[in-house]
């Protein structure tokens, strides 16, 4: 019953996907046929994020599985289906306002009352307005909204000046005795912008923060790698999250073939990583960074909250629209490096350009690095690959952020024929490649090349029939296909076997090994003489 629930497992795994389009070779690949332990496409060769396959689901449940059982589980939504936890992936719609015209009229200045603290916002007031022209006369406290083409002076005491606009004029007596009469112009309909409202979906925005902060992070990365729905950037990040964070990196049931002690010593590398290493970013503002950090030395350390951000001590959940600054965790006292308050960010400056944050600006926070670190949105990326780091999950080891492939790189050998972690004592290394023993094979046929003849084909090892059937170069003389050992002369796109029989003039059928020649139209000619002959001809 047990083998029959693990086929099943299997064959389920490799049903996901199947038949479907390869976005890269188009109609030359048949549909995606996952390879048994490649995790290839056995028709094209292409991997699983090179085809049409919603994934969503899967990823889904694969990120649940890596933060399980980790202080990072407030960002899992805890779906349990077959026992699976899955994450909730946050998929974010940003409402943005969009200048048009339309006609507003001006309030008139008797509206607002001298002496007194108010704001005044239009009903059609625009995100994107100017800023309006004020001045403040002393004994006067008056806010003013971004409207177009207004401006407005007011004053308490014994004069009150207003203008709006342009028009007629019209007095308004002053309380005050001998108090100045002025001339104001009277409200007329002037244009004013008013908000049309765009959406854009966002396939992941950093959960657990408001919608404005996260649509400032999304503005600050490169345009080519913002998750808008149906872009590039969507597209990026799925085969990010497919190579950054592969599935057989952290769950010995997606492996091939795992012996007892191998499973034992993969558990024992995930604990670690999950102990040690694995985080999620956090969106915080380098000014509320430095005053953060000095309030947590007052008050001393705070533990980490169960959303990922320090200090926090609730549970956040993706598609919260709550505080857009994390209380800091375990921090040093005011003045500790990196907590100058001096500046108008505190000083910081990112980790990995070590330009200055600016303020305002949102940065990102690794709680595993520590709070005197701050990246810019563009700067949180894996120290080996340079690719953005997908959703924001890092791994820190050694003062440095890792994506999850190149953390376990640094800490296993990678077998370059199944893309797992070896964790076998014994394993072969070739090519510059370390290998399983049994994963040592053709990558046609998938025979093993251990004592075998075999080809190196774009980095990848070929055994010697399938490089004569798919790969060797025929020669131009004898048409024949010439063996990978065997000795060869090319001269641009075509290539002779390096014997007298083959690599001799056209003409006379002189031998031209170590003799100079001429190439006409893939001819071999050793003269003027017999070139002249050979055009006459």
């Amino acid at each position: 019953m047990e083998i029959e629930k693990e086929i099943k497992k299997i064959t389920l795994g490799h049903e996901i996907g199947a038949g479907a389009a390869c976005l890269k070779c188009k109609d030359k690949c048949e549909g995606f046929d996952l390879h048994f332990w490649r995790k290839i496409c056995r028709n094209c060769k292409c991997g699983v994020e090179d085809h049409d396959v919603q994934l969503e689901t899967e990823e889904n449940k694969k990120v649940g599985k890596l933060f399980e059982d980790t202080k990072y589980t407030g960002l899992i939504a805890k779906l349990k289906k077959d026992g699976i936890p899955s994450y909730k992936g946050n998929q974010v719609t940003f409402s943005i306002p969009a200048a048009t015209i339309s006609t507003a009229t001006p309030v008139p200045a008797s509206t607002f009352v001298p002496g007194s603290s108010q704001t005044y916002t239009p009903s059609s007031q625009s995100a994107h307005a100017p800023p309006v022209a004020a001045t403040a006369v002393p004994g006067a406290s008056i806010h003013s909204p971004a409207a177009p083409a207004t401006g407005r002076t007011a004053a308490s005491g014994t004069g009150h000046t207003a203008v709006l606009g342009t028009g007629h004029s019209a007095s308004i007596p002053s309380k005050g005795p001998g108090a100045a009469t002025t001339a104001v112009p009277t409200p007329t309909a002037v244009p004013a912008k008013t908000d049309v409202v765009k959406s854009v979906t966002y396939e992941w925005a950093p959960p657990g923060i408001n919608q404005g902060l996260a649509l400032l992070y999304m503005e600050l990365l490169p345009p080519e790698r913002r998750p808008i729905a149906g872009s590039a950037g969507a597209d990026y990040r799925k085969k990010q999250m497919a190579k950054q964070l592969p599935d057989h990196d952290q769950d010995p049931e997606r492996c091939h073939e795992l012996s007892p002690s191998e499973v034992k010593q993969m558990q024992q590398y995930v604990r670690k990583y999950k102990d040690e290493a694995l985080g999620i970013g956090d969106i915080t503002l380098p000014e509320e960074m430095g005053l953060q950090a000095g309030l947590a030395g007052e008050r001393g350390p705070q533990g980490v909250g169960a959303g990922g951000k320090p200090g926090a001590g609730t549970t956040g959940t993706p598609g919260d629209k709550g505080d857009a600054i994390a209380t800091m965790g375990k921090v040093g006292a005011p003045g500790a490096d990196g907590t100058s308050l001096s500046g108008p960010a505190g000083n910081y400056s990112c980790h990995r350009c070590q330009l200055p944050m600016k303020k305002g600006e949102p940065a990102v926070y690794a709680e595993r690095a520590g709070y005197d670190k701050l990246w810019h949105p563009a700067c949180f990326v894996c120290c080996n690959c340079s690719e953005l780091l997908v959703d924001m999950i890092y791994f820190w080891k050694k003062d440095q952020l890792y994506c999850g492939r190149h953390y376990g790189d640094s800490e296993k050998p990678r077998c370059a024929g199944c893309d797992e972690l070896i964790f076998s004592n014994e394993y072969t290394q070739a090519e510059g490649h370390d290998w399983h023993l049994k994963h040592f094979c053709c990558f046609h046929c998938d025979c093993v090349l251990a004592g075998e003849t075999y080809v190196m084909e774009k980095d990848k090892p070929v055994c010697k029939p399938c490089y004569m059937k798919n790969h060797a170069v025929c020669c131009a003389a004898c048409q024949n296909p010439i063996e990978p050992e065997a000795q060869r002369v090319s001269y641009g796109e075509h290539h002779w076997h390096a014997e007298p029989q083959c690599f001799q003039c056209s003409c006379c059928s002189k031998c031209l090994m170590g003799q100079r020649f001429m190439a006409l139209q893939g001819m071999l000619l050793c003269s003027v003489e017999c070139k002249k002959k050979v055009m006459a001809s």
